[in-house]
C-alpha cells in the first residue's frame, strides 16, 4: 500500500561518518535539532575488532603501513 501524504513540518537527515563512530542528526526546516543518534564503533560493535578506531586486522599497525 501506498504511503499517504505528508503532513507535518520538513525534516532534514545529516550524516557524519568519522574513523571513531557514525552520527545522524534531525533538524526542521528552521534548523532547530530534532533528534541524534551515535554508534561508537570501538564500544558498540566489539565483534569488528575496533580499539580506538583501528582495525587489528595486523599484529601490529606498524606491519600494516
Amino acid at each position: 500500500m501506498a504511503p499517504g501524504p505528508k503532513t507535518g513540518p520538513a525534516l532534514f537527515l545529516g550524516l557524519e561518518l568519522a574513523t571513531d563512530q557514525l552520527r545522524a542528526s534531525i533538524v526542521d526546516e528552521s534548523l532547530e535539532l530534532v533528534g541524534v543518534e551515535c554508534v561508537d564503533f570501538d564500544t558498540e560493535l566489539p565483534e569488528y575488532q575496533y580499539v580506538l578506531s583501528w582495525h587489528m586486522f595486523c599484529s601490529s599497525v606498524f606491519h600494516c603501513l
